[in-house]
């Protein structure tokens, strides 16, 4: 038995990506992750669109979607890994977006050789997401090299955080703009004209992390604001992908809260107390690494 995160389509199945607004939202068609793992699938509610821990994982593998990184805490903290592939290399057809630069499915296991055989099963080319590698199969096997490790320097992590934050609420904040009460998911009742029906559906339809997030993600795309915050981050952004030096080591070293990975499209294994990052597509430098760690 496989879980997904019901955010990931099934089709005939609820998918409410853990939020009221699409607690009746019943999945029209299969998730490209869904078709290619061939097994039984059954769906679990986490936190709501990702911005919640969710209580406990379930015994077996989980797909998911964990741009905000409450699953991997909770994974680590269950004794689980988590298993983040290269941005682009699983497909998002069929998932519910939350933050489109950033989304990706992953994977939580007990073992991580488990967790990279089924991420071979989902992960390859779908010419129904334009955003993705070519390669049409991926192969994960621990590398050969010795890797070389790099501590990355905590300061930075508060510019990490600071960048992740305004971009993933601006993202989630258009998103999740779609939900409005008409054309399908939670509806208030009791409204008169557009404006209320507006108000009182996000308002009865989305938890309170929700909600701060997408006042968060509003202000930083407002006019006063887009360019000191938004424009900034973007930037940002580009430098710190840029900073990054895998011809000087192979794998970072960071806390399990640090969003590098999910900022620069990394592959990141998770553990303990431990998140370890490597080049684009190169996830068998984090099964080396694994090994010389644990």
């Amino acid at each position: 038995m496989v879980y997904l995160d019901d955010s990931i389509m099934i089709k005939g199945k609820p998918a409410s990506a853990g939020s009221k607004m699409l607690e009746n939202f019943i999945a029209p068609f299969d998730a490209t992750a869904a078709v290619r793992i061939k097994e039984n699938a059954e769906t679990v509610r986490l936190g709501e669109f990702g911005l919640k821990a969710p209580k406990m994982l379930p015994d077996g593998p989980l797909l998911c979607n964990d741009v905000f990184g409450h699953v991997r805490a909770a994974a680590t903290k269950q004794g689980l890994y988590y298993i983040r592939p290269t941005y682009g290399t699983v497909s998002r057809y069929g998932l519910i977006p939350a933050v489109c630069s950033m989304d990706q499915i992953g994977v939580v296991c007990k073992d991580p050789y488990e967790g990279f055989e089924l991420l071979s099963k989902i992960a390859g080319h779908d010419e129904k997401d334009g955003a993705m590698f070519p390669e049409k199969h991926y192969s994960y096997v621990k590398s050969d090299k010795s890797p070389v490790l790099f501590k990355e320097a905590l300061p930075y992590s508060e510019l990490y955080g600071s960048v992740f934050e305004i971009l993933a609420c601006a993202e989630l904040s258009g998103n999740l703009s779609r939900y409005d009460g008409i054309k399908f998911g939670y509806r208030a009742e009791n409204f008169k004209g557009l404006d209320e029906l507006y108000i009182k559906t996000r308002t009865g339809g989305f938890g309170n992390e929700v909600k701060f997030a997408l006042t968060a993600g509003c202000l930083a795309l407002s006019q006063d604001y887009y360019t000191a915050l938004y424009e900034k981050a973007m930037k940002l952004r580009r430098l710190i992908k840029e900073s990054l030096r895998f011809d000087q080591y192979d794998v970072l070293v960071l806390p399990v809260e640090s969003p590098l990975a999910v900022l620069a499209g990394l592959p990141s294994l998770s553990f303990g107390e431990v998140q370890l990052a490597a080049q684009v597509k190169n996830e068998g430098a984090l099964l080396a690494a694994l090994e010389v760690i644990a």
